[in-house]
């Protein structure tokens, strides 16, 4: 089932610059029939946004029209719509959000950076959160009431003062209940009834209902991708996602039914979602391919689940656990699972990753949905200079001077002289005066 790599020096080989592959023949689109040729990602996202500053709401409705087969005449949700969405789910779901809401709140206080001041050294730095922040939640083939929490609560931890959600409209006219529900449990002030590139291009610029914002986050389809890297600058972004994918490294002991079910729980996301496994053995490559083949009898979304593994999964065997962090090292994965005792002691050498899952207790999965930190993840090998969304995310650090007078005499010699040495005779004169006076 599993394509296998040999050895350290053959995964590096295949792992190694990945993301500067493909993923198959480029998409391109018309809009749904909105231009009158195919264009490339980056081409339609550039299009959209040109169309939205221009045209604002009256082309958003025309797109999504095109596109979702959805008119929506009013994009915002109302807020008495949001706050009836409790009535569609059951007790334990509403608890299971709650829930999650506050032990992600409780996570990302502690991620906080906090404003400082040194008076001897005459510096220091300011924290002010941004003033509003849009918040992506896919549409797509499932609800993901859950990436509403990892989004929203960051930012209202970090005091965005007005936070938003774009999301689509399903066959009713309305987003899904569950996706409601969540957005009153986090506190989103608004809602749009918008997805897509239009609902980034929507956030960037700004139209007579959606606000401009100054960070856009979350996830999305490829075209909500091309249209996040087009609209940075115009706003910050959270970072620019791929498919989901997860690596599982599994020793002497470990339990191939956990094993599998993080494998598949990854990869019944999506058809290029990535599930890798690394082993010591092909005895325990074996073992965890038996569970696979038997959990997926099981899944309702096997499908998607056995062609990403076929597609795009991977076992590697290594001689040592020590050769299995150095091919994580490599791959840099969205989701590293350390699926094997005495995981903890080895955690410093586990540095590339977008989020880590020490031992078996500590599934991705917990993460995904009421552990702590936010399941949005670098992807794509991002991992190596890229972290997991979090409230620092949706704050500007400023620093500021304020010297004293000793302070002051015992560095500005220095700042003329180094002006002088740039030639900025200028820069040189605005310490010199400053000196004299």
């Amino acid at each position: 089932m599993l394509k296998r790599i040999y050895g350290l020096d053959a995964a590096t080989v295949a792992f190694t610059d990945r993301s500067s592959g493909g993923d198959g023949e480029v998409p391109q689109t018309d809009g749904g029939g909105i231009y009158d040729t195919q264009l490339s990602l980056d081409e339609f996202a550039d299009r959209v946004i040109s169309d939205v500053r221009t045209h604002g709401d009256e082309f958003v409705k025309r797109i999504t029209r095109a596109l979702d087969g959805v008119d929506v005449e009013d994009f915002k949700v109302p807020h008495e719509v949001v706050k009836s969405a409790y009535q569609e789910l059951n007790a334990e779901e509403i608890e299971a959000l709650r829930l999650a809401s506050e032990r992600v709140k409780a996570f990302q206080k502690r991620t906080m950076p906090n404003s400082w001041r040194d008076e001897q050294a005459g510096y220091g730095e300011v924290v002010h959160a941004v003033e509003r922040v849009g918040c992506c939640i896919p549409g797509g083939t499932a609800p993901l009431a859950s990436t509403v929490i990892m989004t929203v609560v960051p930012a209202k931890v970090a005091g965005v003062p007005y936070v938003c959600v774009v999301t689509p409209a399903g066959n009713n006219g309305l987003p899904h209940p569950a996706v409601l529900a969540a957005c009153d449990v986090a506190g989103v002030d608004d809602v749009f009834m918008v997805g897509g590139a239009q609902a980034v291009a929507a956030l960037a610029v700004g139209t007579e209902t959606i606000p401009k914002v100054d960070v856009i986050c979350g996830p999305g389809s490829v075209w909500v991708t091309a249209a996040k890297r087009r609209v940075f600058g115009m706003v910050g972004i959270d970072g620019v996602y791929g498919p989901t994918e997860t690596m599982v490294i599994v020793a002497e002991g470990s339990d191939p039914a956990i094993a599998a079910a993080d494998m598949l729980a990854q990869a019944e996301h999506d058809v290029l979602a990535a599930p890798i496994l690394v082993a010591l053995s092909d005895e325990s490559i074996d073992a965890v391919e038996r569970e696979l083949a038997t959990q997926l009898e099981m899944l309702p979304r096997a499908n998607i689940a056995r062609e990403a593994l076929v597609g795009r999964g991977a076992a590697v065997v290594v001689e040592t656990v020590e050769d299995a962090l150095k091919v994580a090292e490599v791959y840099a994965p969205e989701h590293l699972c350390l699926g094997f005792e005495g995981a903890h002691e080895m955690l410093s050498d586990a540095r590339h990753a977008g989020g880590i899952f020490v031992g078996e207790r500590s599934g991705e999965v917990m993460a995904d949905y009421v552990a702590g930190p936010s399941h949005v993840m670098p992807t794509g090998g991002s991992a190596r200079f890229s972290s997991a969304l979090s409230a620092r995310d949706f704050v500007r650090v400023t620093p500021f001077l304020d010297l004293d007078a000793e302070t002051f005499e015992n560095i500005v010699g220095a700042a003329s002289s180094l002006a002088r040495l740039e030639m900025l005779e200028g820069h040189a004169m605005a310490a010199d005066i400053r000196r004299r006076r």
